[in-house]
Parts: C-alpha cells; structure tokens; sequence
C-alpha cells in the first residue's frame, strides 16, 4: 500500500520540523512538502500531488479558514485537515463549513494525528476527541440536533442513525418504535447494533461518535 502523502501549509518552521520528525519513522506517511504563507502555497497548489493537506488556521495576510475555501473553489475533492491550536467551537465551525474535512489539534499526541490524517484521507470526517467536548458544550440541548445530509458513507443504515438520533435525544424505547412505526423489540435490536458499531457505552459516547462520523449537524 502506498503511504499517505501529507502537505503542511504553516508559518512556523520550527512545527513544520516538528512534523517531519514526528512522522520521520511513519511508513505510512509521507511528507511532499511545505509552504509557510497562503500565497506560496496558492502559488504552487496545481502541482501539488497530495492526498492530505494540514491546514493552519492563524497565518498571515489569509487565514487558514479563508484559505480553505479559496482551496475548495478550485478543487473540490482537496482534503483538508485543520491542524491547530484553536480548540474552540467557533473555529471548527468556520473551518469545516470551509471545506475541511478533519479538525485536530497541534497538542495532539501521534496516533491521533496519524488517525486524523488516515481518516482525511480515506474521506471520514474527523474530529479531536478535545474538540468533541468544545462541540457539546455549545450544543446546549441535544434536541435541537438534526441528521446531517452527508450520511451516506456511515457504517450505519439509514434506520440506525434514525434511531440514534432518538437516542441521544433520551427518547424513550417504546416512544421510538411508535414514532417509526416498528415494535419494541426491533427498536432494541438496532440499539444494540449502534452500539456495538459505534463501540460506544453509554448515550453521551453515542453523541461523541455521531458528532465524530458527521451524522448530526450541531
């Protein structure tokens, strides 16, 4: 299998170092190459051959966000990881309605880092696990949670993620089945499917997870 070919647009050249030798004995990872300002890597990006780009956010003259979506205009299918300090809802907010695909954090450890960049690559949103926390803090009340429209490339069938979504909401098992017209024990049936494709034990990892595969639109 080939490796993955990483991309950095970043302006401190001490982190760009610091990425090549994190990943220096990946053989899994490749590093193509760097830019240090937006305009470089504009400059340069049609000759780019790369499977993921690592996105900062704060960066002079156009920030990381602004850069992203210029990016997309061009190329559509580009896959952007947001790589960064920022840990706040508001910026993963604004970086993934760019057009990235996966937000991680500088401060995250190498696996991590390297399931980010494998997720990104393959097509899976990707969100920190830290990041995830930030999310459900400004959720506020998991009933104003809505199916995302992007769902087609999750693991689970259009009536699981239905169901999950109830769940998450505390909506009651015989409530569910009323709702969607299906016995109880059905509704169970699912229930454990979804948590054991989710490898999650409780409804607040069941959230996690659905805010993790972008099923649920926050």
């Amino acid at each position: 299998m080939d490796p993955i070919r990483v991309y950095i647009v970043d302006d401190h050249h001490l982190f760009i170092e610091g990425i090549y030798a994190l990943f220096a004995d990946v053989k899994m990872l490749e590093i193509v190459g760097y830019s240090m300002s937006p305009a470089e890597f504009l400059e340069n990006f049609d000759e780019i051959e790369a499977d993921v780009f690592l996105m900062d956010i704060n960066m002079p003259e156009i920030s990381g966000i602004a850069l992203t979506k210029i990016v997309m205009e061009r190329n559509p299918t580009t896959k952007i990881l947001a790589l960064t300090m920022y840990d706040d809802y508001k910026h993963v907010e604004k970086m993934l309605k760019s057009g990235a695909i996966g937000y991680a954090l500088k401060s995250d450890n190498i696996s991590e880092l390297f399931k980010a960049i494998k997720s990104v690559q393959q097509g899976q949103k990707f969100i920190s696990e830290c990041i995830q926390e930030a999310i459900i803090n400004r959720i506020g009340s998991v009933h104003e949670l809505e199916e995302s429209e992007d769902v087609s490339k999750s693991k689970l069938t259009k009536r699981e993620i239905e169901i999950l979504l109830l769940i998450i909401k505390e909506v009651p098992t015989k409530e569910i089945a009323e709702k969607l017209f299906i016995s109880p024990r059905t509704v169970e049936t699912h229930r454990k499917n979804i948590f054991a494709k989710a490898n999650a034990k409780s409804a607040m990892s069941l959230l996690k997870y659905a805010i993790r595969e972008g099923l649920v639109e926050v």
